[in-house]
């Protein structure tokens, strides 16, 4: 008899393999691995053999209960930051500006194209999840092994969650359509760290009073992307959806030391984004202690929703 783990593994592999329709506005066509951030020009810059490392979630074949599910992985750069997102043709039609040669990173068409891909993924991600862990509701050979009422918990916040992300692809689809300057973006330059990023985040955190049914619109977008000698950060905000906080948390990243910029760097991975990677060379030389410390520090803040505000005084990207 297969233990839970094991079935629950093998569905993880069944909805990963299944084909998901285009997330383009009535499109059916089958969707393809889309890229957050493009292998020619971006991830090229920092792959070692092809190749890069992400944190992702570990086989569950060998989940324990006392371990965070998570770990640092070696994968082809064909896989980086990659998920079914778009089809061929769309996903090639609506991010030509950022891929063709003479393309601007800093601009804000830029800034706007790698904020919907990253929205787009999170409303794929969070399909996926829901039909996940509706396929393990509904195992038979799982029915007294499970907590069915955990689960569904972990459905409805899914759900509620594609609702808000829903709204933030309307608003992004409707700015990259009409060019009418909705969003507020910054970008900093630093020298090159072989690291690379994209990711939307909520900025309220757990106690944010909200109604029944109400959204949660108030969102930072960031991309971390690696070019041949430097890295560009850009992060920003929907004008009619912001805050002060919000408005000076984008600033905050300018003017960094290096010690400063890892430890913003470190914080924002460990709190409030996991579409992130690094180069195997990079990776290789960080303290094995402080690896394990990221971890730890993960199990701590998953839970953790908003803009930081208790430091962790920790930084992974301290060299042995």
């Amino acid at each position: 008899m297969k233990k839970p783990q094991n079935i629950i593994a093998q569905i993880i592999k069944n909805v990963k393999k299944k084909n998901w329709n285009c997330l383009v506005n009535d499109c059916e066509k089958n969707s393809i691995n889309s890229h957050l951030i493009q292998q020619n020009g971006l991830l090229s810059n920092i792959t070692v053999k092809g190749h890069l490392i992400e944190l992702k979630m570990s086989d569950a074949n060998r989940w324990r209960k006392e371990e965070i599910p998570y770990e640092f992985k070696h994968l082809g750069i064909r896989q980086a930051l990659s998920y079914k997102v778009f089809c061929n043709e769309h996903d090639t039609e609506i991010f030509e500006p950022i891929e063709k040669a003479d393309k601007d990173f800093e601009s804000y068409e830029a800034f706007t194209l790698f904020s919907y891909r990253a929205v787009c993924a999170e409303i794929r991600k969070k399909m996926m999840s829901i039909e996940q862990h509706n396929r393990i509701i509904n195992a038979n050979t799982l029915d007294g092994k499970i907590d069915k009422e955990s689960i569904q918990l972990v459905i409805n916040g899914n759900e509620s969650g594609l609702k808000d992300l829903n709204f933030l692809k309307e608003k992004l689809e409707k700015e990259i359509e009409s060019k009418e300057d909705k969003y507020s973006y910054f970008t900093y330059k630093y020298p090159k760290i072989d690291i690379y990023a994209s990711a939307v985040f909520s900025a309220n955190d757990l106690d944010y009073p909200k109604e029944d049914g109400a959204l949660d619109v108030k969102n930072i977008y960031i991309h971390i992307l690696p070019l041949e000698e430097e890295i560009i950060i850009s992060t920003g905000y929907h004008n009619e959806h912001t805050s002060d906080e919000i408005k000076e948390w984008c600033k905050s990243w300018d003017n960094l030391s290096q010690e400063d910029l890892e430890l913003k760097l470190t914080e924002l991975f460990s709190r409030n984004i996991e579409n992130w990677g690094i180069s195997p060379s990079l990776f290789e030389k960080l303290k094995n202690e402080n690896k394990k410390k990221y971890i730890e520090v993960l199990k701590k803040n998953a839970s953790y929703f908003g803009i930081a505000k208790n430091k962790d005084h920790f930084n992974l990207f301290e060299t042995a």
